[in-house]
């Protein structure tokens, strides 16, 4: 149950997951309360017989190679042992049931309902990888800080991560947590995003301040000019106490 949902209390909750489950074949899946022995044991009491006999068959005869070769066996114990053996309650068989019943009951739907993996992930800011059961896989670099969608199918160990609907990175996934898996074509990118785009350091220069040289007045050749007499130009006088005034 903890598959389907989750209990609050007395409340069972389902997951979205399986309300979607339930929304794409047009059917209602209601929990049943703990003890409740008229619904769980009619739930049960099929399975009873499946684990009986048809469990032990398929351990006598070897494990199925694939859910295909499991499925075919299932449909011959089912018509062998179930669909064409009377009912206890109803008195007829299964099979003969069916023939009255079918016309009653829908169709399922022609597309399967999607059974992937799916979860979003937010890229790094500073190094492009996305977090997966406690490993980093790597995404090309002009995805960073971008959500992106990771999709796994249930029988499979290929994660696959797309951006706005757009496939982008396929990997392997890994048993080990704390490692770091990259792609070639994404560390390439990187590499030479990150030498591409690294701001220009400034060029610091040591300049020594000192007094400026003196300018000297070039009047050419031809001119004479006399030392000029500051004394003469600027005469001082004494005043009455004897200090000297300009």
């Amino acid at each position: 149950m903890g598959a389907l949902g989750s209990a609050q209390g007395r409340r069972f909750v389902l997951h979205p997951p399986t309300l979607e489950f339930a929304a794409h074949h047009g059917t209602k899946i209601t929990p049943c309360k703990a003890g409740d022995a008229k619904r769980k044991g009619k739930v049960e009491r099929p399975f009873r017989q499946l684990q009986g006999t048809f469990l032990p068959e398929i351990e006598a005869q070897g494990i199925p190679a694939s859910i295909d070769e499991l499925n075919h066996r299932a449909a011959v114990w089912l018509g062998a042992n179930v669909h064409a053996v009377e009912s206890r309650t109803t008195g007829a068989r299964p099979a003969d049931r069916a023939v009255i019943e079918l016309p009653f009951l829908s169709a399922l739907p022609t597309d399967r309902f999607d059974t992937d993996y799916v979860e979003t992930r937010r890229v790094h800011n500073i190094v492009p990888f996305v977090s997966i059961d406690g490993a980093r896989y790597s995404v090309p670099p002009e995805t960073l800080g971008q959500r992106v969608e990771i999709r796994r199918a249930v029988d499979s160990n290929v994660v696959e991560v797309r951006w706005a609907g757009r496939l982008i990175a396929t990997h392997t996934l890994v048993a080990s947590r704390h490692v770091e898996v990259w792609d070639p074509a994404h560390r390439h990118a990187a590499e030479t995003t990150a030498m591409t785009d690294r701001p220009q350091q400034p060029v610091l220069r040591l300049v020594t301040s000192g007094p400026e040289p003196s300018k000297r007045l070039d009047v050419g050749d031809g001119f004479d000019v006399d030392t000029v007499d500051l004394a003469e130009r600027y005469p001082l006088h004494v005043d009455e106490h004897g200090e000297a005034q300009a």
